[in-house]
């Protein structure tokens, strides 16, 4: 990430910190509800807790640091500023109200009053705002290619799932869509997971890896594969889902299959061309995200493909969303703070400094223990979920979420410690 470019394209230092901010809330929010629920996380998807868990870490700790992220990384990327710097307050606003209201009525299975649905088109409102303002000014610029496709599909998934979220609250309501609610709500999950995670995941990497890493390559065939491929299985899902297709279903697995193993073999490409040899602290997260993503994608086929009980069915699904929110999502975000964090930290309070004094390195700004500590607890935490839901015992699923609860206290400090640096 040039300094030059930063200097002259980048958002206010406090733009970006007060989305860090807001999701590090949601994460220890998040942490302390999954803690006290741990005991009852079983049985069916479709009940209070897990949906109000669900919506917590996506809008409340997941979303509000993805879009600060971008608020930093889209004017660099593409060298273009922000249309407006005030716009991105309203929808962090926005979200956090709607998310916040929906989150409570979730909780307190409140979700068939009309309240429910004000909250719900209000975070929808806040995340339109941000989708079509970024979109507005990667629009502006003409270094599109791969990283710009995959970031402006997964926000053509976030606004679907946005908009079909508002429709599914409506239907609770006042019950008037024909198709299955519990389809549609599929459908919503995996439009915002791997619609607008996913593909952003994919498109950010390839550029962060370039900055971070200095691993620059010429081919980039697999990249534009894994963007297809998982488009295409994101619309038979769609389409499986709606119509009740098995046929479909299993395509969208080969597509899906087809587009992890692409953008894999692209990653992997990257990793081995980079001039910057160690590996950090930071990059084991995304590591351990791309494994997590392969097991959840493996578990996804495996409810299609393999007969089991409806008791097995409810701990797989449960399974798999761990492994896509906390696991895979979860991690990459993770990592990349303790990344992009140190970089915007150096470069605000630090780098006016160079050739007058010393100064630490981006890297410098963190010592590694408390680093190497999160690892452990974060990815512990994922593992003891896991065979906790898989295995139904509740003491396992507590002390997963205990390790968990010290993971995100872990990364507070860690974060509090990088932002509080100064030469």
């Amino acid at each position: 990430m040039a300094a030059g470019l930063v200097a002259r394209y980048a958002p206010p230092f406090r733009l970006v910190g007060a989305h860090f901010a807001t999701g590090i809330a949601g994460l220890l929010v998040f942490a302390a509800a999954l803690l006290a629920s741990a005991r009852g996380l079983e049985g069916h998807f479709f009940q209070a807790r897990v949906l109000a868990l669900t919506h917590l870490c996506v809008l409340g700790w997941l979303m509000p640091i993805t879009l600060g992220a971008l608020h930093q990384l889209v004017p660099v990327v593409f060298e273009r500023p922000l249309l407006s710097t005030r716009l991105p307050y309203l929808g962090l606003a926005c979200l956090v109200a709607g998310a916040a209201g929906m989150i409570w009525q979730f909780w307190h299975w409140g979700v068939y009053q009309e309240s429910f649905v004000w909250y719900a088109g209000l975070a929808a409102a806040g995340l339109a705002i941000d989708v079509l303002h970024l979109s507005a000014t990667i629009a502006r610029s003409r270094r599109h290619g791969l990283t710009g496709a995959n970031v402006l599909a997964s926000f053509a998934w976030l606004l679907a799932a946005a908009i079909l979220g508002v429709v599914l609250a409506w239907n609770l309501w006042h019950p008037f869509l024909a198709a299955d609610h519990l389809q549609l709500l599929r459908v919503h999950a995996h439009a915002a997971a791997l619609g607008f995670f996913g593909l952003l995941i994919m498109g950010v990497a390839y550029r962060l890896l370039e900055m971070f890493l200095l691993a620059y390559v010429d081919a980039w065939r697999p990249g534009w594969i894994a963007l297809v491929a998982t488009n295409a299985a994101l619309g038979l899902l769609v389409a499986s889902f709606l119509l009740g297709s098995r046929l479909f279903h299993l395509a969208a697995i080969g597509a899906g299959a087809v587009g992890i193993a692409a953008f894999l073999v692209q990653i992997r490409r990257m990793v081995r061309a980079r001039a910057r040899r160690a590996l950090d602290q930071a990059f084991r997260h995304t590591q351990m995200s791309l494994l997590y993503l392969a097991l959840a994608a493996l578990t996804g086929a495996a409810l299609v493909l393999v007969p089991m009980s409806a008791g097995v069915r409810d701990r797989l699904v449960l399974v798999y969303g761990v492994l896509a929110l906390p696991g895979f999502i979860g991690s990459i975000v993770i990592g990349q703070l303790h990344k992009i964090l140190p970089f915007l930290v150096w470069f605000h309070r630090f780098g006016p400094y160079v050739g007058l004094k010393k100064v630490p390195t981006a890297g410098e700004l963190l010592p590694a223990p408390p680093q190497r500590l999160l690892l452990l607890l974060l990815h512990g935490a994922i593992a003891l979920l896991v065979a906790g839901v898989l295995a139904d015992a509740a003491p396992l699923r507590l002390a997963g979420s205990a390790l968990f609860a010290a993971a995100a206290l872990v990364l507070t400090y860690n974060l509090g410690v990088i932002a509080t640096r100064r030469p």
